[in-house]
């Protein structure tokens, strides 16, 4: 096996980790339209790892209350 494998491998979960707590600090500072919305958003991360921060990123800010 190529010795770039493991490199690459652990780079793209650093990289996933990245992303899964950048999404759950962002989770934490913004207001949602309703407070269930938000806790549901916190069990998502949390369990549905895979795939929680993609969805997060594209379905959560339509839920969030904007200022201006």
């Amino acid at each position: 096996m190529p010795s770039f494998i493991p490199n690459a491998i652990i780079f793209t979960i650093a990289l996933y980790g990245i992303l899964w707590l950048w999404c759950l600090v962002d989770l934490i500072k913004s207001e949602f339209t309703d407070n269930s919305i938000k806790l549901l958003w916190v069990v998502i991360l949390i369990f549905a790892n895979p795939l929680a921060p993609f969805l997060y990123s594209q379905i959560a800010r339509k839920q969030k209350l904007r200022y201006r």
